[in-house]
């Protein structure tokens, strides 16, 4: 599975540098901010805001944005290109949907990533917009067109230790279907925090992306978790057992794909308030398991 989704996973990995490169986000009391590059892009800081005074709406603030910082802003660069405009947007779900013109299109690897986080660091402090999907036009098809972005994928906890970024494909329910689909994330971790944990507990969390759906019980929890020598050790409540026989194979499926997913993990030993659940959706959980054969090819 780890080289099934290997090409996603490089293009989350330049999501993983913007995380590495993001200063902390200013205090709430400061108003609203325009979120552009710094000159040279340095690696401690390769984002930076500066006040904005304009109108608190997306046209507004995009337009801002494509404008480029106010010439006293010396210290920062325009993350879009010129002659880029805006195509189209809308407000669905709290969800900020941007359609820009093929000028954005040009832009690769980090250049993008970090553009995307310039629009969805501005636009995501508007009441009302959790998160920000851009989409190009001329772009074709791409994760990108389907990949929702988030503030906290950029900053995350832990800003005072040194941070490490980690990703990994975490599975859920295709909406309307028996079958399984992933959305990647970035974790940007501190050195205390167990990655296996950090996954598992979003996995429980739910999905992000449209399209997907929780397929773990609500209650569930994770009672430990820990990795030694390839095998991680996932200890949950007893809220598992309470899943109806006929969706228990797939639960187990998206736990397994989703931790095998890390770099650091072959194998998954699940365990019910600490004791192996043995035969369970018609799976022998008394030994450590593999992704399914679906997830290898997937």
């Amino acid at each position: 599975m780890k080289n099934a989704v290997a090409k996603l996973l490089c293009a989350a990995l330049w999501l993983a540098l913007a995380c590495g490169c993001a200063p902390a986000a200013p205090a709430e009391d400061e108003g609203l901010r325009l979120w552009f590059l710094t000159q040279g892009r340095q690696l401690t800081a390769a984002l930076d805001s500066c006040p904005y005074e304009g109108a608190a709406t997306v046209p507004a603030m995009l337009d801002a944005l494509l404008a480029g910082p106010p010439e006293e802003e010396t210290e920062l660069a325009a993350p879009i290109p010129a002659g880029t405009r805006v195509l189209s947007w809308s407000v669905e779900q709290r969800v900020a949907h941007v359609e820009l013109s093929a000028a954005y299109a040009g832009l690769v690897g980090v250049d993008l990533t970090l553009a995307d986080y310039c629009i969805t660091l501005t636009l995501a402090q508007l009441p009302g917009v959790d998160g920000v999907r851009v989409t190009a036009s001329g772009a074709g098809q791409s994760y990108r067109e389907r990949h929702v972005l988030y503030p906290g994928d950029v900053l995350f906890s832990g800003a005072e230790e040194t941070p490490v970024e980690v990703t990994a494909a975490l599975y859920f329910r295709r909406e309307g279907g028996d079958s399984l689909g992933f959305e990647l994330r970035v974790f940007r971790l501190t050195q205390d925090k167990v990655p296996a944990r950090a996954v598992l507990e979003a996995l429980l969390a739910g999905p992000k992306e449209e399209g997907l759906a929780p397929l773990l019980p609500a209650g569930l929890s994770v009672r430990s978790v820990w990795v030694d020598s390839g095998v991680c050790c996932a200890d949950l409540s007893a809220q598992l057992l309470e899943l109806p026989e006929e969706e228990r194979g797939q639960a187990v499926d998206a736990i397994v794909a989703t931790l095998c997913s890390l770099d650091t993990v072959e194998q998954v030993q699940l365990l019910v308030e600490g004791e192996s659940p043995g035969q369970f959706g018609g799976r022998d959980l008394s030994q450590p398991v593999r992704p399914s054969a679906w997830a290898e090819e997937n």
